[in-house]
């Protein structure tokens, strides 16, 4: 999990021919060093900062379009993003997938393609989550032909199926890797136990929790079993839906089709208490000379065991904005000072 920053003129002095190759696939000609870490244990070498597809399924992102979609693909290759995170439930009707193939159409070898599944929407437009053996291959068989690939480089359980002992849907996922779909294997929104059990039938590169500056309790719980099984912590909510970008001001109106108003900090005390943490960061960022969304985005990369913090974006500006955190290291006072914000 060790974080490594690479520059292009130097790969041949610093990793064997074939991994040079490897990594020099996913090296951007307009950007002269890029900071990537190895996932787990495997030969996948992936940029710190990944592209969340979640907002491009248009569920509950408002005004997007697949061309501002793909723009912003695009916009995530050019500034050095070689790792891509969707799932099957990334639209009613494999929207992101979708955007994601057709993005990738002439980059498929700069990109790093992240999947899960275990989770679709039925007729009324509910979550349903389901973590049958057949529905995992399946939704794994389709999720390559939106892609419009042959197979993907990891494939996540997206969440535990409360119906299905976990050891099921993880021999599931340990079939589709066998059967070539996917490289390696990994697991999504599990607490400790549930890893400890995923794990012992099918070893896993990476774990997908949430965490945020106001969430890190699920990473709290993973760090005794990640940290010498030597897996990845791949991050979402880093940004917790945009709240801690600094953009959404205490005044903020929301439009009220907007989802977020779903989530408990989006609203009352919680509301301003959050906007109260963000005084704080709006002055600390405009001391640092960072937006708000680099300043928190390059504190959560300093947290222990986190290797990869997963943003959504709807637009090329957002992603372009944000992945500068991955050039940024922050001293031990400045790091102390962000938790002693809470």
């Amino acid at each position: 999990m060790s974080t490594i920053a690479v520059s292009q003129v130097c790969f041949k002095k610093a990793f064997p021919p074939v991994l040079s190759r490897f990594i020099g696939r996913f090296m951007p000609n307009q950007i002269d060093t890029v900071h990537l870490t190895r996932l787990g244990t495997s030969d996948l070498y992936v940029s710190r900062v990944g592209l969340g597809c979640w907002p491009m399924s248009g569920i509950s992102s408002l005004g997007i379009t697949d061309e501002l979609s793909i723009a912003t693909i695009h916009a995530a290759l050019d500034h050095g993003v070689n790792f891509f995170d969707t799932a099957y439930s990334y639209g009613y009707n494999g929207r992101s997938d979708r955007v994601l193939g057709q993005a990738l159409r002439t980059n498929r070898d700069r990109a790093v393609i992240a999947h899960k599944v275990g989770s679709h929407w039925d007729e009324k437009k509910q979550r349903v989550v389901d973590g049958r053996p057949e529905t995992l291959f399946s939704q794994a068989q389709e999720c390559l032909s939106r892609l419009g690939m042959d197979h993907v480089d990891v494939m996540y359980l997206h969440t535990p199926d409360p119906l299905v002992p976990i050891e099921e849907s993880a021999n599931a996922i340990a079939e589709i890797c066998k059967r070539g779909w996917a490289r390696y294997a990994a697991v999504s929104n599990v607490n400790l136990e549930q890893a400890t059990r995923f794990a012992a039938v099918c070893p896993v590169v990476a774990i997908q929790p949430y965490f945020n500056l106001f969430q890190q309790e699920a990473v709290r719980e993973l760090l005794p079993f990640v940290f010498p099984n030597n897996i990845s912590l791949v991050c979402y909510w880093v940004l917790m839906k945009g709240l801690l970008s600094g953009r959404l001001k205490r005044d903020h109106v929301f439009d009220p089709a907007d989802r977020r108003l779903s989530y408990p900090i989006f609203q009352g005390e919680a509301w301003q208490r959050a906007q109260n943490v963000l005084d704080k960061l709006r002055h600390l960022a405009n001391e640092l000379d960072y937006t708000v969304a680099q300043l928190v985005v390059a504190w959560s990369l300093t947290q222990p065991g986190i290797s990869v913090a997963l943003l959504g974006a709807k637009r090329p500006e957002q992603i372009a904005e944000s992945v500068q955190a991955m050039h940024i290291k922050l001293d031990a006072e400045v790091i102390e000072q962000i938790n002693a914000f809470l």
